[in-house]
């Protein structure tokens, strides 16, 4: 199309088309003048450049589909049935993490309980300044930001609160990983925040635009396979006739000498237990490994007693070791008998971490089927039905 002329005739303008023979050129009237070419053919040329439009959003369409973005929003949400992310079923995109499963499984394939989920991903930074995460979860979970672990509540709870803090610039972003698991009934995590310069204000859930999955990288360029040249093979030379030799005679071989007979090494006799190591015994069995209301965390002052415990067992390699996890009866059977369990697992493991073998250890949860006060009970006897047991036998 030309620029606008108006030397020796009125302004004009001309269009182009390839499917028509000549150009076509409209003359702007000017006042009395009326001087417009054939209607058929500017027709036709309005039709071309409808279809040059198509054409340019056909291609922009393709450009998008061919060339994503480098980033994708949301949470890479890994689901797991087991507790300890045992067996993976599905992978997907989550814009947030605010989930309630009443009784349900997350997806389908999945355990309606005892499941697990890890999401990562990159968490955008609005300001800079001290951020404060808290967490609403029904049963346990791990946050981390930038590599640092700041909330840690790995245990079975009924809808806790727990938080953790970190310093983040402004318009960076950060890798961002959670772990959370749900034991029996009901699941349910929702990870908040409070921004800088807000104290005071209430945590809010992070929303989805703070979210984001790092890109995927260019496909690598398959490097080209060295060429593997064969050597030439080399003219065989003639090899001369072997020339006769007399073997040598053989020198007299002397008789070998006997080892002396190694003696069998006698059973050791087993480790002889003393009256003072049998009541000794009595005594630790007698005190019990306390545990905080509803949790499993060991009570400082029976680190003591489990202390007490290894240097003993130390001493009875061969004895074997049952280690019995108690609830009081209050609340839900089902997850007082999980409870249970993972008490004793935890004092098992700490007899293990201080040098006691693992075969030699055998754990049981009794839920709060063998209390030591029954109700009515004041809550300082229902305290000492939240307990572990250990057993020795020789």
């Amino acid at each position: 199309m030309s620029p606008l002329h108006a030397s020796g005739m009125a302004p004009h303008f001309t269009m182009k088309c390839n499917t028509l023979k000549n150009p076509v050129t409209c003359i702007l009237p000017r006042k009395g003048v009326s001087n417009i070419p054939d209607s058929n053919a500017i027709f036709h040329l309005l039709n071309c450049l409808h279809m040059r439009w198509a054409q340019i959003i056909t291609t922009l369409a393709w450009m998008l589909f061919f060339f994503p973005s480098n980033a994708q929003s949301g949470l890479l949400g890994e689901y797991f049935n087991g507790t300890n992310f045992d067996k993976k079923i599905m992978s997907r995109v989550d814009s947030k993490i605010d989930f309630t499963w009443d009784r349900v499984p997350p997806t389908a394939g999945m355990n309606a309980s005892d499941y697990s989920i890890r999401w990562t991903g990159r968490l955008l930074a609005p300001k800079s300044g001290k951020y404060v995460f808290s967490a609403r979860v029904d049963d346990g979970i791990r946050v981390w930001v930038n590599g640092n672990r700041i909330i840690d509540a790995w245990g079975p709870h009924d809808m806790g609160a727990y938080s953790g803090s970190v310093m983040l610039e402004a318009n960076k972003t950060y890798d961002l990983k959670v772990e959370y698991y749900n034991g029996i009934y009901e699941g349910e995590i929702q990870l908040l925040w409070v921004m800088p310069e807000a104290s005071g204000a209430s945590a809010r859930p992070v929303e989805a635009k703070y979210f984001s999955q790092p890109g995927t990288g260019k496909p690598a360029v398959p490097t080209p396979k060295p060429s593997v040249t064969k050597p030439e093979k080399k003219p065989e030379k003639k090899k001369n006739p072997p020339k006769k030799t007399t073997p040598p005679k053989p020198k007299p071989t002397e008789p070998a000498a006997t080892k002396p007979a190694t003696e069998t090494p006698k059973p050791q006799p087993p480790p002889v237990v003393t009256p003072e190591m049998k009541a000794q015994q009595r005594a630790l069995e007698l005190k019990y490994i306390y545990f905080v209301k509803s949790k499993d965390i060991i009570l400082p002052d029976s680190k003591a007693t489990l202390d007490d415990w290894v240097t003993f067992l130390k001493q009875k390699p061969d004895a074997t070791i049952d280690i019995a996890g108690h609830t009081d009866d209050l609340g839900n059977d089902e997850k007082n008998q999980v409870l249970s369990e993972q008490r004793a697992q935890i004092v098992a493991d700490y007899l293990i971490a201080h040098g006691l073998d693992k075969s030699r250890i055998r754990t049981k949860g009794y839920g709060g089927t063998k209390p030591i006060y029954v109700n009515p009970a004041t809550e300082n006897e229902r305290a000492l039905n939240r307990r572990v047991e250990i057993r020795a036998k020789m």
